[in-house]
């Protein structure tokens, strides 16, 4: 019974009548068991639960869930993501994070990578498969071993067989010996598959008949000995060189240009008899040899010599008396020939200057000079030394009739050098430079008796012997040119001073000097001018360089006459002689306030250099055309020294370069004369420059 109920309970005793009383009864509630529970956690309960959960779920997913999309080459690529990735359509849905993929389909190689799919939008990626080699199987008719070359390059092949190729287009060439070579373009697909090539092979060989007179003889092919004629043979195609021998017959050669499939029957060989072998020994050895007036060589020799014939041979060496032999030699055979030379001799008498000099014969010493000597009729090297000389060499061939005669003039060093220094020099501006030797004690400037002196010509005793060059002409337009391309002489009223071949002028001294440092760069020579900010700041009196001349330079060169000076260009007396020089003459009437009224030198301003006859040191335009700018500073002496100067190259300040030579604004005493001295630093349309060297 699950439910009690509860019933009243009557006393034995009955109640009392009089008093009514009403008690509480006792009540206990009835445990009712619930089924609640048991409807809850039933099991369709938990189903309906789960599915509920279940699309809760789902439906949460597919809120958050994004798309991820392969765009793939082959189309048809497999495609797997790591993690929880739903297939959907083209793609997979998931959650936004990090994703291992890989991607794989058949001939292709697989693919794998990350990909991040965020939460703010799908994701799409392409991707494209790199196809695996192919291979390719060459067949040949007929089946023969090949060489397979791919693009021109040979390729390993294993029956035919060749192994992952690239994808693409090629050109195939199948190479086999005694075939034509086959040639196709294919294209390969790839993807790990085999493409199959027919290779029709044709031969590329040719029959060869040989016949020779008589037969029996061997045939040999580039080494290869094929039979004997008569002979029929396979030739590959190409130059070949059919060789035919037999013994005791000479061995035939027959080129034959072979033709794939084109037959050749050559016509038949008549050998003949086999040439003689001659070994040929002589003492000394290095003779030369001739046969029948052929020459053929040196000692020892071997000769070949045609059999059943007589051969005139001559021996010959320098210092031996030539032989002549005569030889036959049967077909086939051979013989040895030993001929000894006998030597002759011729008389050398040898001197020198100065006298008593070694004398040395190929190498060893043979006595003093002042003797003859008995030397082999060869050629031989003959040097003759003394101590403080250079030594003299030379070749003779001795001869047997004629005494002969060497005659060694010894040279001391110094002298040697100078015979190795050019006398002349061209530099790269195009000029022309004299070699000048001096050696003399001179005096520069003038007397005071002198007419027409200045007070800057003071005398000075000069000793000059540093060698050097100097222009041989002022240096032109032209050549300046070549340093400044625009540079213009100019004009004075309409005359010109630009032409090329005239003297370069309305330069500055440091203009002059620049010039010089840029030449000395382009022949590779030490710059004689320190510059500094394009300012010359000095120089450098051991550098080989260009350079102006120094004013004792110039005042030898110009003056200098077989131990004296020069009051003019011309000579010591006026007047002027005709085509002296450039000078402001009757054609310079309208340009300059004073001319020479009896004197024409055709030109009113400058004039080609050149123009006129040159001096005894081949020197043109000291006097007249332009004045030349000096290297030396200006300064004027006192006269009151007695002191020889030794190479002067000026004082060491001032504030103005010298200055030397006559113009063609020129016409006076004072200027005419080679002592006069000017100075300046400026440009003058009188004043171009010349150039000059020292030799170190």
């Amino acid at each position: 019974m699950t439910v009690k109920e509860a019933v009243p309970v009557q006393d034995e005793k009955p109640p009392v009548q009089e008093q009514s009383l009403i008690e509480p009864v006792g009540f206990t509630p009835v445990q009712i068991k619930s089924t609640r529970a048991r409807l809850f956690l039933s099991k369709r309960a938990l189903i309906v639960a789960g599915c509920l959960l279940l699309a809760i779920f789902a439906l949460s997913y597919l809120i958050m869930a994004r798309s991820l999309i392969f765009d793939t080459n082959p189309v048809d690529a497999r495609i797997k993501v790591s993690g929880f990735a739903i297939p959907l359509g083209d793609g997979h849905l998931v959650l936004p994070g990090n994703y291992q993929f890989t991607i794989s389909a058949d001939g292709y190689l697989p693919q794998s990578g990350e990909v991040e799919v965020k939460r703010d939008g799908h994701s799409r990626h392409s991707v494209s498969l790199e196809k695996l080699p192919g291979h390719l199987q060459v067949k040949t008719t007929p089946p023969v071993p090949v060489k397979i070359l791919i693009n021109g390059r040979e390729v390993p092949n294993r029956n035919g067989l060749v192994e992952a190729i690239n994808a693409g287009p090629m050109r195939v060439t199948v190479l086999s010996d005694r075939y034509l070579p086959f040639t196709r373009e294919i294209n390969v697909e790839g993807l790990d598959n085999t493409h199959t090539l027919e290779a029709a092979l044709r031969p590329a060989w040719a029959n060869i008949t040989v016949s020779s007179n008589p037969p029996g003889a061997t045939v040999t092919v580039e080494g290869k000995v094929l039979g004997r004629t008569p002979l029929t043979t396979e030739l590959v195609q190409g130059d070949r060189t059919v060789s035919i021998s037999l013994p005791e017959h000479k061995t035939v050669d027959i080129p034959v240009a072979v033709t794939a499939g084109v037959d050749q029957t050559l016509a038949t060989v008549s050998l003949g008899p086999a040439d003689g072998l001659l070994r040929v020994v002589t003492t000394p050895e290095g003779a030369g040899v001739t046969v029948n007036g052929e020459f053929r060589g040196h000692t020892p020799l071997e000769l070949e010599l045609a059999s059943g014939h007589r051969h005139r041979l001559r021996f010959f060496k320098d210092g031996y008396a030539s032989i002549e032999h005569t030889v036959d030699l049967g077909a086939g055979t051979q013989r040895d020939l030993n001929i000894n030379l006998n030597a002759v001799y011729g008389r050398v008498h040898v001197s020198s200057v100065p006298p008593d000099a070694e004398v040395y014969i190929d190498g060893q010493y043979a006595g003093n000079s002042g003797q003859t000597f008995n030397l082999p009729a060869r050629s031989h090297n003959i040097v003759v030394r003394k101590q403080g000389y250079q030594e003299f060499d030379t070749r003779v061939i001795p001869s047997t009739k004629l005494e002969q005669t060497v005659r060694a003039v010894l040279l001391t060093s110094e002298q040697a050098r100078w015979r190795e220094t050019p006398s002349t020099l061209r530099h790269a501006a195009g000029g022309t430079m004299k070699l000048m030797r001096p050696n003399a004690v001179f005096t520069m400037g003038s007397s005071r008796r002198e007419q027409g002196r200045r007070a800057n010509e003071v005398m000075r005793q000069v000793s000059l012997n540093r060698p050097f060059y100097i222009g041989t002409t002022e240096v032109t337009n032209r050549e300046y040119r070549r340093f400044k391309r625009l540079h213009t002489s100019s004009h004075v009223n309409g005359v010109s001073l630009d032409n090329d071949n005239l003297p370069v002028v309305n330069v500055s001294w440091v203009e002059a000097v620049l010039f010089c440092n840029w030449l000395s760069e382009r022949d590779g020579l030490t710059p004689v001018y320190l510059t500094e900010a394009g300012r010359v700041v000095g120089f450098d009196g051991a550098a080989n360089g260009y350079r102006l001349p120094t004013e004792a330079e110039w005042a030898w060169v110009a003056r200098y006459d077989q131990g004296t000076m020069k009051k003019f260009p011309w000579g010591n007396e006026l007047p002027i002689k005709n085509n002296s020089g450039n000078y402001a003459d009757t054609t310079a009437t309208k340009l300059v306030p004073a001319v020479l009224r009896t004197y024409s030198d055709r030109y009113a301003a400058t004039s080609p250099v050149g123009s006129y006859s040159p001096n005894a040191f081949g020197i043109y335009d000291l006097g007249g055309n332009v004045s030349e700018w000096i290297h030396d500073l200006y300064t004027i002496g006192t006269g009151l020294s007695r002191r020889i100067e030794e190479n002067p190259v000026g004082p060491e300040d001032g504030d103005f370069h010298v200055i030397r030579g006559s113009s063609w604004r020129h016409s006076g005493l004072t200027e005419l004369r080679l002592s006069y001295r000017d100075y300046g630093e400026s440009a003058r349309n009188d004043i171009g420059f010349r150039l000059a060297r020292w030799v170190n």
